[in-house]
């Protein structure tokens, strides 16, 4: 199979565990959207959005460094050592970081929710960071040993623990909010002891501080870079809590919600592509070429998505909502999937800063992003509401995108790009996201029809269009190895 066909089995693999993994925040929201009221679904979408901001400053940038310092070192002895140097360093560091966000959760709570009342679901979040970060050590070294079915494997069985807890104390023993992430955090432990044991044959009392300076040479950059990411996604709940009322800024948290079932795939893709693109890299001409065809042909997939989850808007709102409470969440959704596939875009791009170990550029590229967002996003909401505030999120991504191109291609990693061709998938999913806003007020039939032509163009666009005949006769190569596959093993 060719390496887009491996790099996107593997993608897909990932995607599997990560659908039940990622349950917390996905399968279960057309549950909380019917238990919780809209102010309570807007408190527990907050509380995620600070998940996602500590998460970076509690993993320290490591688990990339695991991946990228595998590949470092040529021996198996220096690649146990990179793996427990940094799980012994991040397990300290914790003891330190965890205290001091348990401590300092009355004036998170004041300053997230203008209240400290709250002060219990910002520990449990603080808990909930800590085990994240510590889970994904042993999650980075499947990765970069690409055994994606251990990886897949463990999140499932995350995500049959953690959802059942959480039904379980929501429904049976009424805990609310604090019972979603108490359930949450449960899975999350469980995720991470799991993955320690499969990993349990790389595990010695090992510590080695050349090999820790190596990696922090590297990882300290990825701190900015985490929260960066972090605040282009999530900076605007601070200014929706202070221009509106909880229950007002529901749609838009049910919304956002909706429009990040395009990161179970930009999520998989981070963790399948990085060590795909260097083992080209690694090849003795360089890789230039597949590392370009397989990284465009990975975007089609992504604006294909973004697509088919704008398009389907009506029918998802059915699936994950009540018809009262959450009118407005259409106008969010495509922006926020077609957010998350630049996102995705700038992920595949940007493997030429971690092949070259420049991450310093990432750094900057995504503190930039992050400060026009921090520009933007309140004027945009003062003047449009929860549409001007998922509309600022896709503004900074295309945004970093742009910076991301410019930055690898003309200082860390060049490579022939076919700008032709990424411009024209560019700009006709630009139009087909301008296509579906326009019929997101249309009902019935009407409505139906038309989303289904905006899809139905994409594909045979994108089919006799953006793909060259190798393109297509390798992407039907390789769906017909993968049915092969699944007819053996049935």
């Amino acid at each position: 199979m060719s390496r887009f066909g491996k790099t996107l089995g593997h993608t897909f693999i990932y995607m599997a565990g990560l659908v039940l993994n990622r349950g917390v925040a996905f399968l279960l929201v057309p549950l909380l959207t019917r238990v919780f009221s809209p102010e309570d679904f807007s408190r527990w979408d907050v509380c995620n959005t600070i998940l996602v901001l500590l998460f970076p400053m509690l993993d320290f940038g490591m688990a990339p460094a695991v991946l990228r310092f595998y590949h470092e070192y040529p021996d198996l002895r220096d690649k146990r050592a990179a793996f427990n140097t940094s799980l012994i360093f991040v397990m300290g560091l914790h003891v330190l970081l965890v205290l001091a966000g348990l401590l300092a959760a009355p004036w998170l709570s004041l300053t997230v929710f203008r209240s400290p009342e709250h002060t219990g679901l910002i520990r449990i979040v603080v808990l909930l960071a800590s085990a994240t970060a510590l889970g994904k050590q042993g999650l980075s070294l499947l990765r970069t040993m690409e055994r994606s079915v251990a990886y897949a494997g463990l999140n499932v069985v995350r995500g049959v623990i953690g959802p059942a807890v959480i039904v379980t104390l929501v429904l049976r023993f009424r805990m609310g909010v604090a019972g979603a992430l108490w359930g949450d955090l449960v899975g999350l432990i469980f995720l991470a002891g799991a993955t320690l044991w499969v990993c349990r044959a790389w595990l010695q009392p090992v510590f080695r501080m050349d090999i820790l300076r190596d990696m922090l040479r590297f990882a300290l950059p990825l701190v900015p870079v985490g929260v960066s990411v972090a605040l282009l996604l999530m900076v605007d709940r601070p200014f929706l809590v202070r221009v509106m009322d909880l229950k007002d800024m529901a749609p838009y948290s049910l919304g956002f919600r909706v429009g990040m079932l395009m990161a179970l795939f930009t999520q998989s893709l981070q963790l399948s592509w990085p060590p795909s693109a260097m083992n080209m890299a690694a090849k003795p001409d360089g890789g230039a070429t597949d590392i370009v065809r397989t990284g465009y042909l990975l975007q089609v997939v992504l604006f294909a998505g973004a697509t088919a989850i704008a398009c389907s808007t009506p029918e998802l709102l059915r699936v994950f909502a009540p018809k009262t409470g959450y009118i407005g969440a259409a106008n969010v959704i495509p922006w926020i999937a077609y957010s998350y596939a630049i996102n995705g875009a700038v992920q595949v791009i940007n493997a030429g800063i971690g092949i070259s170990k420049r991450t310093i550029w990432s750094m900057w590229t995504t503190l930039a992003s992050c400060a026009l967002k921090l520009a933007i996003t309140y004027w945009f909401i003062l003047h449009y509401g929860i549409v001007g505030a998922a509309a600022s999120t896709f503004i900074a991504f295309a945004f970093q995108l742009a910076l991301t191109y410019l930055v690898t291609q003309r200082i860390v990693y060049p490579v022939p790009h076919d700008v032709k061709r990424i411009a024209a998938l560019y700009g006709m999913s630009a139009v087909c996201m301008l296509l579906v806003l326009n019929v997101s007020d249309m009902t019935g039939l009407p409505s139906l029809c038309a989303r289904t032509a905006i899809m139905a163009a994409f594909a045979l666009a994108g089919w006799f269009g953006l793909l060259e005949a190798a393109d297509r006769e390798s992407t039907l190569g390789m769906a017909g190895a993968l049915l092969r596959r699944a007819r053996l093993r049935r």
